[in-house]
């Protein structure tokens, strides 16, 4: 049986974008400006469709980073998955842009925790080891402020974020021994979003959605929602 044909879709990071994946990624299109994610990706998608010899009513199904992450790229990414499944539609495969950051140290033996900004000193956290290619949760996802980290940290741990460098100095002094830096900064992708869904659907765990009854995962109110009172549970 062939694999699955995956179009991921990533908007909830510094980057977003959208890739087709078969296996390995076949092709992928990545955006610098939030501005414009939709109407960029809907007139890639023709393009794609052409060079990679596919069609989206090909599509066996969507992969999606649902957060947390960016309010506006998240409600963005959302938009324009349920757009494609109005005409294509298809399940999807949700996944968290904490475990996205980890895809690229899947052999990497030890603990990995991973960071997204959540500004007014937040951060969005989880913490996480792969096993033979399973991605065991260690920490499960939460907004903690910022100080309250070293509270959770009590191994060595691999740190992942897009944005590490905003908070190294604070890291090295409060968690001394316990912080393990890569060799590269890691940037939330289609790409890993595609590859993550792709590991979780062959290993049989993933909770397929609906594209109309998908939600972000936002974690903490938006600042709007906080001044009219709303909470995140």
């Amino acid at each position: 049986m062939e694999s699955p044909l995956i179009l991921a879709i990533e908007t909830s990071g510094k980057t977003g974008g959208i890739a087709l994946f078969r296996e390995i990624i076949l092709g992928e299109l990545t955006l610098l400006s939030k501005e414009s994610y939709s109407n960029i990706i809907f007139k890639s998608l023709p393009f794609l469709e052409k060079n990679l010899n596919f069609s989206l009513k090909d599509l066996d199904y969507y992969a999606i980073d649902i957060g947390p992450g960016s309010f506006t790229g998240l409600r963005i990414g959302l938009s324009i998955l349920k757009g494609l499944n109005l005409v294509y539609p298809k399940p999807v495969i949700p996944v968290s842009s904490l475990e996205v950051l980890t895809v690229n140290f899947l052999n990497y033996p030890g603990n990995i925790v991973s960071l997204v900004d959540a500004y007014s000193k937040e951060i969005f956290f989880a913490s996480y080891k792969w096993e033979n290619f399973y991605l065991k949760t260690i920490i499960a996802p939460m907004c903690i402020p910022l100080k309250d980290l070293p509270l959770y940290i009590n191994t060595p741990s691999l740190f992942l974020s897009e944005t590490l460098e905003k908070w190294r100095d604070f890291l090295k002094s409060s968690l001394e021994n316990f912080l393990l830096e890569p060799p590269f900064s890691p940037n939330l992708s289609a790409g890993l979003v595609a590859k993550l869904a792709y590991i979780k659907l062959k290993q049989g765990i993933v909770k397929l959605k609906s594209a109309e009854s998908l939600l972000p995962l936002y974690l903490k109110p938006s600042e709007a929602e906080r001044k009219r009172g709303l909470k995140i549970t």
